[in-house]
């Protein structure tokens, strides 16, 4: 049982801690409901204080959404604040540490798609979270006709600020391997994009299990990086000024093909989580990020423009294939993948076959999984 009380609630047991505050299960005593109660070690003198402020006050100007923790009430007495939230039932990190194997890719889909509408949500509304990572992941299971779905929510946003802010913000912020590298090379030049940066890490680590970037301090963490997107080029750091310059000692490397952490991920999926994590934050997906996800051609079939040129140019220039060139049809983007036998499908042929991969993918809100548990056994037995 805790040393404090929360007037209006009974405390239960704890459920969780962290570096700032603990989180106790509470049962309101007039309703007699359950809910979360996370409790601040720092005291606070009142509730525009920078330890209340971006939970209680900033949070306050976000209308509610499904993939948001909203904060429910709150506690504030003897200088010590307590906020009620409802209650989850894990967060992500400790969903994937009870995992013996990755989630499949259908799952992984699906909970990247909350994610993504979530924090499309806060940057619309002028906030973004800073902290994003899979503890600040928050899942709730429930049972459904076609079995247990997962609900994420993002919370905690102690560190959450508003864009309208100009920077420098602060330079220490996020868990090491969520940070961007904007972060770690600017004196807090970084903005909303670091989010999708963060995100990109926690798609990866749903589908291996494992961080993507573990390092032990931020050269540490610069050297991962590029060990996987390279050293940047001298154009690239300009953007970051003003630089922090202890962080530019840095060995020169190569790109590596994120191909060979995920072999068996399809090109599509593995599109969008280079897009995340790109080095540049202004070519990260942002605002359109969800609509991003929600589009088969940018999800699963956007193949890059100039190589779709090259391709369609040799076509028209070979008078072998001039004939199979119908004016009204598009190219094939399963003959670009496949890198095999060029061929032409009518608009109506394309159409159906990209419904058809967004019900693989099931990233379409008006999808109705009732004909995905008809029709495809695949699905059925995964679940």
């Amino acid at each position: 049982m805790s040393a404090f009380k929360i007037t209006g609630y009974d405390i239960i047991h704890q459920i969780g801690s962290g570096a700032y505050s603990e989180v106790f299960l509470v049962r309101c005593r007039k309703s007699g409901k359950s809910y979360a109660a996370k409790h601040l070690i720092d005291s606070c003198s009142d509730l525009m204080c920078d330890v209340a402020y971006a939970e209680i006050q900033l949070m306050k100007s976000v209308p509610s959404h499904p993939n948001v923790m909203q904060l429910c009430d709150h506690v504030f007495e003897n200088k010590s604040l307590t906020l009620i939230m409802h209650l989850m039932d894990i967060n992500l990190y400790e969903y994937m540490q009870k995992r013996v194997r990755p989630f499949s890719e259908n799952r992984v889909r699906k909970m990247l798609y909350q994610i993504v509408l979530g924090l499309e949500h806060l940057h619309q509304n002028g906030i973004f979270h800073r902290d994003v990572k899979p503890e600040n992941i928050l899942v709730k299971f429930s049972s459904g006709i076609i079995g247990k779905r997962e609900t994420l929510q993002l919370a905690d946003f102690g560190t959450a600020a508003t864009i309208a802010q100009r920077p420098p913000y602060a330079i220490y912020i996020a868990t090491r391997w969520y940070r961007a590298p904007e972060c770690m090379l600017s004196m807090g030049y970084y903005g909303p994009k670091m989010d999708v940066w963060a995100v990109g890490c926690c798609f990866y680590e749903m589908l291996t299990l494992k961080p993507l970037f573990q390092g032990e301090n931020e050269i540490e963490m610069l050297d991962c990086i590029h060990e996987l997107l390279g050293s940047p080029s001298p154009t690239v750091l300009e953007r970051f000024r003003p630089w922090n310059v202890k962080n530019l000692k840095f060995a020169k490397r190569q790109a590596t093909e994120l191909r060979w952490h995920l072999p068996l991920m399809n090109v599509f999926g593995m599109d969008l989580m280079k897009k995340m994590l790109t080095y540049c934050p202004d070519q990260r997906r942002h605002k359109k990020l969800s609509k991003f996800s929600l589009s088969h051609q940018s999800l699963y079939n956007e193949v890059n423009e100039h190589e779709m040129k090259l391709c369609a140019g040799q076509l028209r220039n070979n008078t072998k294939h001039q004939h199979l060139m119908p004016d009204s049809s598009v190219a094939s983007v399963q003959s670009f993948k496949t890198n095999n036998t060029f061929h032409f499908l009518s608009p109506e042929e394309q159409t159906k076959i990209n419904k058809q991969r967004e019900r693989f993918w099931n990233m379409n809100p008006k999808s109705i999984e009732h004909k995905l548990w008809c029709n495809d056994p695949l699905y059925r037995r995964e679940k």
